[in-house]
């Protein structure tokens, strides 16, 4: 019972002054972004954790540390890299996107030694700018050995062929019609040949 209240007594002046800071701004680039918490308080076991939001409503990551090995590893689509030193942790983020812009908040628990001790810092704006959709080395070197056939390079050749080849059979085919229609009308011209005096005579 003595053990319970001497921690409480000396937990509240220590929780007191244990406080969290953080940047305000930061410019992440090329989905990254690194940022810092600092804190004063000594402690050889602590839990850090990156909260995005404004009331840390989407935990990012998280990581217990102990002082032999202060280092923040963890995985996931959007995961962080980190060391911690004294008073201070050292985050990076990565795979982030222009929509992962957003306050980002962390959280220091001091686990040992005791009393336990949890902080959230003042937050820090992140800011991812958005990337364009450039094209990969390897889609590059597909682009180069599969051009873009232009309309320049297109094949109007055989086109051009079959269009002259139509319109001559067109032409000849019309032309036959032409003919078949004069030719029979010609032929149904009779000239009359006028009879001459000596048949006359030759006749009587």
């Amino acid at each position: 019972m003595i053990a319970i209240l001497m921690t409480v007594i000396l937990g509240i002046p220590l929780g007191n002054a244990f406080s969290v800071s953080q940047p305000y701004y930061v410019v992440g680039s090329q989905g990254q972004a690194s940022l810092h918490c600092t804190f004063i308080i000594k402690a050889k076991e602590m839990k850090v954790s990156l909260y995005k939001g404004m009331y840390g409503e989407e935990r990012i990551c998280s990581a217990n540390i102990n002082i032999s090995e202060p280092h923040i590893v963890t995985d996931g689509k959007v995961h962080c890299r980190g060391n911690v030193s004294k008073g201070r942790v050292d985050l990076t983020i990565f795979g982030l996107k222009g929509e992962d812009t957003d306050l980002y908040r962390c959280q220091v628990e001091i686990i040992f030694p005791p009393p336990y001790l949890s902080k959230f810092g003042n937050g820090t704006l992140v800011y991812i700018p958005e990337t364009p959709d450039c094209p990969t080395e390897h889609t590059e070197a597909r682009i180069q050995d599969n051009p873009e056939i232009t309309p320049i390079q297109s094949p109007s050749l055989p086109l051009i062929l079959i269009c002259a080849i139509l319109i001559t059979t067109t032409i000849i085919l019309i032309l036959q019609v032409m003919n078949m229609i004069i030719t029979p009308s010609k032929s149904n011209h009779v000239p009359q040949i006028a009879p001459q005096k000596g048949d006359y005579m030759n006749f009587w």
